[in-house]
């Protein structure tokens, strides 16, 4: 993630001015800690937590299942999701995402981010898991559909949501139905997608060459009017 612009998009969220400061990553992998904003009665917090959501009910810490993302279809009625969903719905800025479409018996990343806006707020969920003296604070990125003029990369996509979106998917009186309509999938704003090299196919690889451009970007078009 690059700072300056995510700290710009925190700021249009919250409409406050921030001294939380955010460190360039070029290649998150599910499991690591990344920040989380909250919103608490109208008060904002950017916490870390683990991407990768361990239910407060869980038994233990666990990745046999996967939790680092969570499918806006089900939130209602999973198990894992649904309290999250109707309690403690987050924001996950990110400038920008990785995704690979399948060539063959290959599968070539490409990056894609924001054409026009500092980042992306998408739409998360968090719990928090506690045994004894050990806490565990972690969240979820919710996906939906693609949209056909993303289809042709991968079937789903993280929800990212507008500046007033956020505030409303984040808000304690937002109910359940109103959160659901903000997951229609769209594309809120134009999306840049480039091939990128294969250097970021190893999570161990964390500096610039994840998002070395190997080919010509497209520019996805919004699809709201």
């Amino acid at each position: 993630m690059i700072d300056d612009p995510l700290t710009r998009l925190l700021m249009s969220i919250t409409g406050m001015d921030t001294d939380w400061q955010l460190e360039t990553r070029f290649n998150i992998a599910p499991t690591e800690t990344i920040p989380v904003l909250l919103q608490a009665d109208d008060n904002w917090a950017l916490n870390p937590m683990r991407w990768w959501l361990v239910p407060g009910w869980a038994p233990e810490p666990s990745t046999k299942y996967s939790m680092f993302n969570a499918r806006s279809e089900t939130l209602a009625t999973s198990r894992a999701f649904r309290e999250p969903f109707s309690r403690r719905r987050c924001i996950i800025p990110a400038s920008g995402y990785y995704e690979w479409q399948k060539a063959g018996n290959t599968k070539v990343p490409f990056y894609i981010e924001p054409a026009d806006d500092p980042g992306f707020a998408f739409a998360g969920l968090w719990d928090r898991w506690q045994r004894g003296d050990q806490v565990i604070e972690s969240c979820t990125i919710v996906t939906a559909a693609a949209p056909e003029s993303l289809a042709h990369i991968h079937h789903r996509i993280p929800v990212h949501l507008t500046t007033d979106e956020a505030v409303t998917w984040t808000s304690a009186d937002t109910t359940n139905e109103t959160a659901t309509e903000l997951l229609v999938p769209s594309i809120r704003t134009r999306i840049r997608v480039t091939p990128v090299s294969t250097v970021v196919n190893n999570a161990r690889n964390k500096d610039e060459r994840c998002i070395e451009p190997l080919g010509d970007s497209q520019l996805i078009e919004t699809d709201r009017h």
